[in-house]
């Protein structure tokens, strides 16, 4: 695991990407950082990818969680291409097209329910605790968003997709069919797929940012991710702040199994260690002054060590 020291939290390494499995030299592609491995445009994309309800009721921010029309403008120089959506599963991504860069176009892909009072929550249910369960992976066939992915790769301008937490997990199996037509794909807090994925997948490219403290995406389906570059994010890493955190969660003694289950004697630590998870999951990091970015080795990591690292940033 490559970490910082502590007074130096907010540099980049020393060490040089270039020597990372997958990427050799003179073969490093532009929109990779050749120090610390990080995608060029990955601040950009988590605002994209995660919701954010200060921004909910501003019809051009640019959060996947924010219903757009074809044709508009959003922040971030982008315009809306196409809408995807299969209200039987709950489905919904968007095409986006720069306006004003050489940026690529990008598939978007929402995650979990919506900031709208429970709009297709019951609908994503089945493939949020599912690892193998591919009904919004179908659905994403079916509307054509493959199509719109094929469509710019043929004319040599391959989209990046993105998605967060369930929309990371639809990106991930996108990804490992039809590596042909992206370019890279990036994920934030994604549940996991199925252990076939990741022997079968053909995916190029591939960077998974995880909060620091990350629960949610570990324990939703019992899956595990593609590979890839993975990636420990957070703003002020293990402050005081966050070590409160991390002991009113302990606290509530979650676990897995009963990760929505309340204890009637903790019910109020209960419901304040699921309002802190939930902030964790679904935060702005990569678009603070200066966020912690830490690589993780994950071909020497098996899961429930992944899960475990993102707990800590050093030893």
């Amino acid at each position: 695991m490559w970490f910082f020291k502590p007074k130096n939290l907010r540099q980049t390494p020393n060490d040089s990407f270039l020597g990372s499995p997958g990427f050799v030299e003179g073969d490093l592609p532009d929109f990779v950082d050749a120090k610390t491995g990080r995608h060029a445009l990955d601040f950009l994309y988590e605002r994209f990818a995660k919701p954010q309800l200060s921004t909910v009721f501003n019809p051009d921010e640019p959060s996947i969680y924010i219903r757009h029309q074809v044709g508009q403008k959003i922040a971030g120089g982008y315009a809306i291409e196409r809408l995807f959506e299969d209200p039987p599963t709950g489905f919904y991504a968007e095409g986006r097209v720069a306006l004003d860069s050489a940026n690529p176009p990008v598939l978007t892909i929402r995650g979990y329910g919506s900031w709208f009072p429970f709009e297709r929550v019951l609908e994503d249910t089945p493939d949020v605790f599912v690892a193998g369960l591919k009904r919004q992976f179908h659905a994403a066939i079916k509307q054509g968003a493959i199509d719109w992915l094929k469509y710019h790769a043929e004319r040599g301008n391959k989209p990046d997709l993105i998605g967060e937490s369930l929309g990371g997990k639809v990106a991930q199996q996108i990804a490992a069919q039809y590596s042909d037509y992206i370019r890279s794909t990036v994920t934030f807090n994604p549940l996991g797929v199925s252990q076939k994925l990741l022997k079968t997948s053909k995916a190029k490219s591939v960077f998974h940012y995880f909060t620091l403290g990350e629960r949610y995406a570990f324990w939703a389906n019992k899956g595990d991710y593609i590979p890839g570059y993975f990636f420990i994010i957070s703003k002020n890493g293990e402050s005081c702040y966050y070590k409160l955190e991390e002991a009113i969660i302990r606290r509530a003694k979650f676990s897995r199994k009963a990760m929505f289950q309340l204890r009637k004697r903790k019910i109020i630590v209960s419901i304040v260690a699921q309002l802190i998870l939930l902030k964790r999951h679904n935060e702005l990091i990569l678009n603070r002054p200066r966020p912690i970015v830490i690589r993780v080795e994950r071909n020497v990591l098996s899961l429930a060590e992944l899960e475990s690292e993102c707990r800590v940033l050093q030893h």
